[in-house]
């Protein structure tokens, strides 16, 4: 009786599938290569065309934390400031203030009262030093 007609040839020899495994290796390895060397080059590349000018229209003064998907952004577009309020899947201008009117204020001052020990000050009284 005739072979079929769709068989696969038969594997005779152990050299074979190792060839063939060293193949399907260094494929996969190429291909890693190639995500990581596009992922680093779009890292690089990020900012390539958001120049406008010389500078950046649009800057993000501060950024704080809310919550576990919830957070407050300060953006500066031009000469407006706008309080922006970002959870998942929802932005929202919270209030936008007049230009000029959120200028560089100085830092607050340093809280005043006993000075808590640091780390290694507690450490080294621990051990005895």
């Amino acid at each position: 009786m005739d072979a079929p007609l769709f068989a696969a040839p038969a594997a005779s020899s152990a050299h074979s599938t190792g060839g063939g495994l060293a193949e399907v290796t260094l494929a996969l390895i190429v291909i890693l290569a190639l995500i990581a060397g596009l992922a680093w080059l779009g890292k690089r590349m990020r900012g390539f065309g958001n120049v406008a000018g010389g500078r950046d229209r649009i800057q993000v003064l501060a950024n704080q934390v809310l919550g576990p998907k919830e957070r407050c952004v300060l953006v500066r577009v031009g000469e407006t400031d706008i309080l922006i309020g970002v959870a998942q899947g929802n932005v929202r201008p919270l209030h936008v203030f007049p230009a000029g009117a959120n200028t560089e204020a100085p830092p607050p001052p340093p809280p005043t009262g006993p000075k808590m020990p640091n780390f290694k000050d507690l450490l080294m009284k621990g051990l005895g030093k």
